[in-house]
């Protein structure tokens, strides 16, 4: 990491003008995000930071578009440029989106990019050349300084108009807002849940929490340990648990205890409280002390046939493999392990234990759709967006089990059981918003204090630091790279867990 990129917690040093900071904001967006908030893996190392892909671009107000016809009266279709990394779900999408786009006269060019770094790099060249696309999808470890910046556009005027909120009936991912304004729309979301193998429980001897008759489901940590304990079989390479160390994954442990490790309300990272350092001393001992959590050379062996880490890959991880007994990972690796595991094993899913006798917290994902605020369309950019958050899409989205509907009353539908499996408990994610559960860190450099953190804290986990005097060290480390415009906390007020 750039030691000139640092700043104190509170915001850009005074003499920084407008520009300057936007540069900056430009050049970090252009590369050095290397962890994907959502990816739910082990973190890498940080990446090198890359230089910008164009110069970076002025914020002067963007001077106010020509409405443009409606589409009954327009002559041609207009063109909405849309840019994604997520190539495979936009194969899925061109054909819905064509039917919207004949019936409004819309034609939809999807630009396809294959990761979010490249988004990001693409993304800040066509600012600078006033030539970005007119909605995107956004990478929520970056987009707050476009928002910041007014690069996106302000919904808020069309939202009242219509009269649509996402507070109610909506899974948000508080990507969507930045101080109290609103620039994205939810229109999917990547809640996390835990997976287990049935069939290696009951060749282990462990009772299935969904046979209980009293709360058929629910479990606690205990018994999650003794199910890790009793699995783990390194001879026979059967490991308890696979459990990622980014800062969301060990979320869920400290959330559950009712307290959070990153504290919206002030901006400020606290990785010293006490149920951070018991829940970073747990995952410490079941990565070395009891080595139930498959990790290291175990891991990366295991996963050699399949290039590594190959969530993209076919689907398949040390779980899909038959070797993991309880997974922890998102929604996504559901639909991802079915070809992979056919008839091979039994599995399902569960929700998150509880801890001390509190509720078990998750956490969720997801990055909104957002628009370019120099668009010449923004009413039909805005059309578009609302038909993504609407109900017909909301419902294709459910049907074809693309990605997880943002819209509650979709989502039902969506975690229906595969005839493959047809006692499994999907339903398990969509819970996650009934419960109490987190969310990302957000800021201007979030994907920065995330790459940061999986490096440091493997240190804490392979020994070469002290639990407790590592924290308070990362926790000051770490907020060196805070950044969020200073002035009042973006998200004051926001406390977590979140509690519905």
């Amino acid at each position: 990491m750039d030691d000139r990129d640092r700043v104190p917690a509170g915001g850009k040093p005074a003499a920084m003008t407008r520009r300057a900071a936007w540069t900056r904001a430009a050049i970090l967006a252009g590369g050095g995000v290397g962890f994907l908030s959502a990816c739910g893996g082990d973190p890498a190392p940080p990446a090198k930071p890359a230089a910008p892909a164009a110069p970076a671009p002025t914020v002067a107000a963007a001077a106010a578009p020509t409405a443009a016809p409606a589409p009954t009266q327009r002559a041609q279709p207009i063109t909405l440029r849309f840019m994604s990394w997520r190539p495979n779900a936009m194969d899925r999408f061109e054909k819905k989106w064509k039917e919207w786009g004949d019936a409004n006269k819309v034609i939809i060019e999807i630009e396809r990019i294959p990761n979010a770094t490249d988004r990001n790099t693409k993304i800040v060249a066509g600012f600078a050349a006033e030539q970005a696309p007119d909605v995107t999808d956004s990478h929520s470890d970056v987009e707050f300084k476009y928002y910041d910046s007014k690069f996106i556009m302000e919904l808020d005027k069309y939202l009242s108009r219509d009269k649509i909120s996402q507070d109610k009936g909506y899974g948000v991912t508080y990507a969507e807002k930045w101080r109290g304004k609103t620039f994205g729309l939810a229109y999917w979301v990547e809640p996390f849940g835990i997976y287990y193998n049935k069939t290696m429980f009951k060749k282990k001897g462990i009772a299935d929490p969904w046979d209980k008759k009293d709360k058929p489901g629910e479990w606690t940590q205990e018994e999650m340990l003794d199910a890790a304990r009793k699995a783990t079989n390194p001879a026979e390479d059967e490991w308890g648990m696979d459990w990622a160390y980014g800062h969301h994954d060990i979320g869920p442990l400290i959330w559950s205890q009712g307290e959070t490790h990153y504290d919206y309300d002030a901006m400020k990272w606290q990785l010293e409280t006490p149920a951070s350092v018991t829940a970073h001393g747990w995952m410490l001992d079941w990565r070395m002390k009891n080595k139930w959590n498959v990790a290291g050379p175990e891991k990366t062996r295991m996963m050699l046939p399949w290039g590594g880490r190959a969530l993209d890959n076919n689907g398949m991880t040390p779980f899909a493999h038959g070797k993991v007994a309880i997974h922890y990972r998102s929604v996504n690796d559901w639909s991802r392990t079915w070809p992979v595991v056919k008839d091979q094993f039994d599995w399902d899913m569960l929700p998150m234990p509880s801890i001390g006798g509190k509720q078990g917290a998750s956490w969720t994902a997801g990055h909104p759709v957002d628009a370019w605020s120099k668009t010449k369309y923004p009413d039909d950019a805005w059309a578009f967006m609302k038909f993504l958050i609407e109900d017909d899409f909301q419902n294709f989205l459910a049907q074809e089990q693309v990605l997880v509907p943002a819209k509650q009353t979709a989502q039902a539908k969506f975690f229906r059981a595969p005839a493959q499996y047809p006692y499994q408990h999907a339903t398990v994610f969509s819970e996650v918003f009934k419960r109490p559960h987190g969310i990302a860190w957000r800021h201007f450099r979030g994907g920065e204090n995330a790459s940061v953190y999986g490096a440091e804290v493997a240190k804490i986990y392979d020994g070469t630091v002290p639990l407790t005097q590592g924290l308070k060290d990362l926790s000051v480390r770490l907020q060196q790279d805070v950044e969020y415009g200073g002035g009042e906390p973006p998200f004051k007020g926001l406390k977590l867990p979140i509690r519905p």
